[in-house]
């Protein structure tokens, strides 16, 4: 089959060209603050509670930090873990990376000890920039745990921020571990510039996902990747030089909060850090004090600011784009969040972590309801029949996305069978094979019919349920699991998460205490919002004729 490329007729008809992408300067994420410090010194790069960094101060800071990382032996290659919520101090540490041709790796703060030592095990960790309170919580698992690990910074939410307390720890070692408060390195560090030439297809984000399997592997991601793909997306977005004000409450450890992240400092944009994403409140005061252009944020956050009045109230008169992406979002909830900040502004992006992340866009000159969108500029998608994943379908047939551009992921860090299933090589491309399941319309817009198999969408968060199932296989009670989920009412787009429980005989247990024990044994081993919220027991867990758990008739029976 003659693959037909049947989104080239709407780039024509949005006066784009499918074919070009815009140039990439050979920047890294430190190049560009570096840049903007010459370029716009003075103008405010991130906004937080008030306080304002400009791209100066970034930019002398990331020297002061990438030179306490040097001095405690950090160098290109070796890899930083960053474990805070948004935060100046967590885009000053990308910085400092990026600086030193370091490689960052982010670390849910939602994360349990055992979760974050086995991500810091595989990505070879060798120093830390953490929370106070979260290193208080698991610093000695940690250092006792994690081989590599050398150096941890420890950092407060209020340190940044004028006459609040420092309370971060003086030097200190834990375990053969140098331990340091960051306000106090900062205060001590020299101001050299750091100038170490870094290329662009080197490694900057090690990103982990759970991919198309469910275990967690770290997706390798250059800046070429990463601003690439910032470029592609920018040809609907529009972002103007040195122009925009960015409100965004994507967490940074997501890909969705890093590539918003990216492309506001690609473009020496305003940053609105919301360290809490359900703080409408000071997401709401930091919007009316600065009157946003961009508004990026995952479905059920915008409904959750539509309905409060202090978002309803604000000025919008400058407002040029608004992007929603990690979910589905509803044709009704579309419409009353453009009812509050008006019309023709919204955009959807369809996209995962092994592809920077967007790989389809639906673009607010031509948005199509109920689809993701166009592939982006150079970005390839084929759909393909599920089973071999080698058959391309014609349009409107469904089967697995695929794709292959420039910011499709190096591979897994040590996953050569992940890798090979995953990005496979066809008609001279490396394709990423998606695990959805979806179909072209005549127009190129995509729509998706089936997340990824076993997949399920909790707070814009996914939830795989091969990882769960293993967690409970732990308990001694527990013969087998499988779980599915159900559509969340409460929140369009989101799934509660359901376990069905196959238990051992012999147990002494009541069925009581059995719940009690899943749940407990879940929220200490897992982040929260992957435990089960509905446990069932069963006499008998369904299997398919070739022994495999039937998760359809699972669903069908909830």
């Amino acid at each position: 089959m003659t693959h037909p490329k049947p989104w080239l007729a709407t780039y024509e008809a949005l006066g784009q060209d499918w074919f070009n992408i815009p140039e990439l300067p050979e920047k890294t994420l430190s190049d560009y603050v570096r840049d903007n410090a010459r370029q716009y010194g003075e103008r405010t790069a991130l906004v937080y509670f008030g306080v304002r960094t400009s791209y100066a101060l970034l930019d002398l800071q990331a020297d002061q930090l990438a030179n306490v990382l040097r001095a405690q032996g950090c160098k290109a290659g070796d890899v930083l873990a960053i474990q805070l919520p948004n935060s100046p101090q967590y885009v000053l540490g990308m910085v400092a990376a990026a600086r030193l041709g370091m490689v960052v790796t982010s670390v849910s703060a939602l994360l349990t000890p055992p979760e974050v030592i086995a991500q810091s095990i595989d990505a070879n960790v060798k120093a830390l920039l953490t929370l106070d309170a979260l290193w208080g919580a698991m610093g000695e698992k940690l250092t006792q745990a994690i081989p590599s690990l050398q150096l941890a910074i420890v950092s407060t939410m209020t340190e940044m921020l004028p006459g609040m307390p420092n309370a971060t720890p003086a030097s200190a070692k834990m375990d053969n571990v140098t331990v340091v408060g960051l306000l106090e390195a900062l205060q001590t560090a020299s101001t050299e510039r750091v100038t170490d030439p870094v290329s662009i297809d080197r490694v900057l984000y090690l990103q982990y996902t759970g991919g198309t399997t469910g275990k967690a592997k770290g997706a390798q991601l250059t800046s070429r990747n990463l601003f690439i793909n910032n470029v592609q997306a920018n040809v609907f977005y529009g972002y103007r030089q040195g122009m925009e004000t960015v409100a965004s409450a994507f967490p940074f450890f997501h890909i969705g909060g890093a590539a918003v992240l990216f492309n506001a400092i690609r473009t020496a944009s305003t940053f609105l850090v919301v360290a809490d994403p359900r703080n409408i409140e000071q997401m709401c005061k930091e919007m009316k004090e600065n009157t946003p252009t961009v508004i990026a944020a995952v479905p059920a956050l915008f409904q959750m600011l539509v309905a409060d009045e202090r978002f309803r109230a604000l000025d919008f008169s400058q407002l040029r784009i608004v992007v929603s992406g990690a979910a589905p979002f509803s044709e009704e909830e579309i419409k009353r969040l453009e009812n509050v900040v008006g019309k023709g502004l919204f955009c959807e992006v369809y996209g995962m972590t092994e592809t920077s992340p967007v790989q389809t866009l639906n673009p607010a000159q031509k948005f199509k309801p109920g689809f993701v969108g166009i592939p982006l500029p150079g970005t390839d998608l084929l759909i393909v029949d599920a089973e071999t994943g080698t058959e391309e379908l014609p349009v409107g047939e469904a089967g697995e996305i695929i794709v292959a551009g420039p910011q499709v992921m190096q591979g897994y860090l040590a996953a050569a069978e992940a890798n090979a299933k995953s990005l496979r090589e066809r008609d001279g491309k490396i394709w990423m094979y998606t695990g959805d399941i979806g179909f072209l319309d005549k127009e190129g817009y995509l729509k998706i019919c089936d997340r990824s198999k076993d997949m399920l969408i909790v707070g814009g968060y996914k939830v795989f349920s091969v990882e769960v199932e293993g967690k409970l296989a732990e308990l001694p009670f527990v013969a087998m699991s499988a779980v599915v989920g159900r559509p969340d009412t409460q929140r369009v787009g989101n799934d509660v998460v359901q376990v069905y429980i196959q238990r051992r005989p012999g147990t002494l247990l009541s069925e009581a205490e059995q719940r009690e024990a899943v749940v407990d044994y879940c929220r200490a081993n897992m982040a929260p919002y992957k435990v089960p919220k509905e446990i069932f027991f069963v006499d008998a867990i369904p299997l398919t004729s070739v022994g495999k758990i039937d998760k359809k008739a699972l669903r069908a029976a909830g």
